[in-house]
This record gives structure tokens, C-alpha cells and sequence, in this order.
């Protein structure tokens, strides 16, 4: 049973569908790309489904705090080459990195004093290489696009403010890479629109660069 998809990866490797689930905070949930059938699921830190909490309490993340043993809320997700499943509880800024089955790798945070009520950890998505050594997360609250060393979640840079004019973002929602590392961003309230942004050292990045420093 599920109760508010966010979003939905298919993994042709094993043939299983990822879906994130919102309901009590956010679970994992794993289905069999043929038949629907139900395989595994978890929640924060890869635990048991049986023992989310159904106290409201325990989805409460008071921002520059430690983060709750469950999700808060509003929970993403992507999975890597290598097999780990990249789950964003945008509400408590934060990303949980685990196993295929579960099992907890890290957990790392995105600017971790973000109010609640929208939070830092969006959408998920990796560079294009075949390490993918890039994580890349939309930021509704800051409006940002962030840079992380997937390796360990250090953050090395970002990109973007809030405003309605293009190349700025009011509502960012989602974010994707396609295989030249375009990146693509989605945005809901008022902003209701998908952009584009190309590399600065790609050949489209550097002729945008010759177009505006024309007088």
C-alpha cells in the first residue's frame, strides 16, 4: 500500500521499479518491474518498515539539529551505477545512502539549518560520467542547484537564487542530467516552467559566454 508517491526510478538491472513513497515521513519502496509485486522496502536509515513510527513527533526536524530517526518528509530518490540508492528527506536536509536491500552506507547533510517547511534536500540526479562522481540536489527553499562529492557528500559548490527571470528559480522542484551533463530543472508554484543549463566549458556554454559579453 502506498500513500503519496513523489517519485518513481526504474532499475532495468535486477528489473525493479524504486518508488518514493511519502507516506508516515517516507519510505523506500521496491516492486517487481514485471508483475507490481511487492519486494522490500524501508525507512530512514534502512529500517524495518514495521518500525516507522506513527507519532508525529518522530518526523520532526528541528533545523541545525541532529537528524530524526525517521523521515520528516517529502522523500526523493535515485540510484546510482554502483548500486546505492540515493533517498533525499528534503524536510530534514538530508540524504540517506543505501544499499539495493537497505542497509545504511552514510547519510550526509545539505545545509542543515534550512527551515522545515520546504527544506534543502530536493531532487536527485549524477553527472554523466560513468563514475558519476558528481551528486547533484535541487534546493526548493534556497533555490539553489547543489554540487557533492558522492564519495563522501561534501559539498563543492552551488548555483542559482530565487527570482522569476530565466536562469534564476522560484519553485525548484526537481532536477535531472542528461548524458552531456545538461542539467534540467523543474519548477512548481509560480514558477511552473523546466530550464536548461549547459555546461560553462561545452561548446554551447562557451558560445552563450562570446553572446553575452557582446555590447
Amino acid at each position: 500500500i502506498v500513500g503519496g508517491i513523489e517519485e518513481v526510478r526504474v532499475v532495468e538491472a535486477g528489473r525493479e521499479l524504486y518508488v518514493a513513497d511519502s507516506y508516515l515521513g517516507g519510505r523506500v519502496m521496491v516492486f517487481d518491474l514485471d508483475t507490481f509485486a511487492f519486494k522490500r522496502g524501508w525507512g530512514a536509515h534502512g529500517k524495518p518498515l514495521s518500525e516507522i513510527s506513527t507519532n508525529d513527533a518522530d518526523h520532526v526536524y528541528t533545523p541545525g539539529g541532529p537528524p530524526p530517526k525517521d523521515y520528516v518528509g517529502h522523500l526523493t530518490l535515485a540510484v546510482s551505477n554502483d548500486g546505492l540508492v540515493y533517498a533525499a528527506d528534503r524536510r530534514a536536509d538530508r540524504v540517506d545512502v543505501t544499499t539495493k536491500e537497505g542497509k545504511l552506507v552514510r547519510e550526509f547533510m545539505i545545509s542543515p539549518t534550512t527551515p522545515s517547511d520546504r527544506g534543502a534536500a530536493g531532487g536527485v540526479a549524477f553527472s554523466a560520467d560513468k563514475d558519476q562522481k558528481y551528486l547533484i540536489i535541487s534546493d526548493m527553499a534556497n533555490s539553489h542547484v547543489w554540487f557533492l562529492n558522492r564519495a563522501d557528500g561534501k559539498v563543492l559548490g552551488n548555483f542559482g537564487t530565487m527570482g522569476d527571470q530565466g536562469g534564476l528559480f522560484y519553485g525548484l522542484h526537481m532536477v535531472e542530467v542528461d548524458s552531456r551533463n545538461y542539467i534540467y530543472t523543474g519548477e512548481v508554484f509560480a514558477g511552473e516552467r523546466i530550464q536548461r543549463f549547459v555546461p560553462s566549458d561545452s561548446a554551447r556554454g562557451k558560445l552563450l559566454e562570446q553572446l553575452s559579453a557582446l555590447p
